[in-house]
């Protein structure tokens, strides 16, 4: 099974992680890292690498990080390895649903990495109004 790390600003992380369960159950092997003011990326990136030894259990970690440029990207991208640790950049519900559905059958974690981005992109749209729905 593929890891899972969802770092992001202020409770967004955690947040993430109870939507997620509330939706599809509990789940093992994610971890959350939550970056308040005051964090050094040093302190975060020691964090971080501890969760993802945590979660790896031979088939490699897909860090989440909710946008690209940001201290919890940066962190992330810190911690990057070929083959081992993934980062992705920017993530939505969907998204997270379906890492965490298919980190159970997909093995490679490039492949799952790009699989679970194209998820996230599938699900985001823009609603129809409802004047228009009814018209055409």
């Amino acid at each position: 099974m593929i890891g899972i790390v969802v770092i992001g600003h202020a409770s967004i992380a955690s947040e993430m992680r109870k939507a997620l369960e509330h939706v599809v159950g509990e789940q093992s092997l994610i971890e959350t890292l939550d970056v308040v003011a005051g964090d050094s990326p040093e302190q975060l990136s020691k964090t971080l690498r501890a969760m993802i030894r945590g979660c790896d259990v031979g088939e490699g970690v897909l860090l989440l990080a909710d946008m690209f440029g940001g201290t919890p990207c940066n962190v992330a991208m810190g911690a990057l390895e070929k083959g081992r640790v993934e980062v992705v950049s920017g993530f939505n519900l969907p998204l997270l649903i379906k890492a965490a559905t298919l980190r159970n059958t997909v093995h490679d974690l490039s492949e799952f990495a790009a699989q679970v981005v194209e998820s996230g992109r599938l699900y985001m749209r823009v609603a129809p109004r409802l004047d228009e729905s009814r018209n055409g």
